[in-house]
């Protein structure tokens, strides 16, 4: 009886891209279902139009946001009433004569909205855009 050794292969020099492939789809998964939950600044719900004339979102412009509690955010920034004026002084002599456009909840109180509206306008600004959503023709 002759007793034989078993011959080892040398091992491979290769890469198991399957592996990889799966590894990087499942984290292209995770990163396509976490990226819109990850949007910054208020959850507000806009008021509707028939027309709405929104600046760009590459356009330059300071960015006044206000939920119908009164949270109040400057450029994703928080502020609170007293403090808008200054704010956007400092702001528009960072960035210049740049519009300033107001995001805020359908829900806020009319008077609250005029605060805010008033606050800037003490700030030298002569124009100042509404941010809405355009309803379906029809609607």
């Amino acid at each position: 009886m002759s007793i034989r050794r078993a011959r080892r292969e040398a091992p491979k020099a290769e890469i198991n891209i399957t592996n990889l492939v799966d590894v990087t789809m499942t984290l292209l998964v995770v990163f396509m279902i976490v990226a819109p939950m990850l949007k910054q600044g208020l959850v507000i719900e806009l008021p509707q139009s028939r027309v709405a004339d929104n600046i760009k979102s590459d356009d330059k412009v300071i960015l006044v946001e206000c939920d119908d509690k009164m949270n109040i955010q400057i450029n994703h920034g928080e502020v609170i009433l007293g403090t808008i004026e200054q704010t956007i002084r400092n702001l528009r002599q960072e960035f210049g004569e740049v519009p300033v456009q107001i995001r805020a909840d359908k829900d806020l109180k009319y008077g609250d909205l005029v605060n805010i509206w008033g606050e800037i306008r003490a700030a030298g600004v002569e124009s100042i855009g509404v941010e809405l959503v355009q309803t379906k023709v029809g609607t």
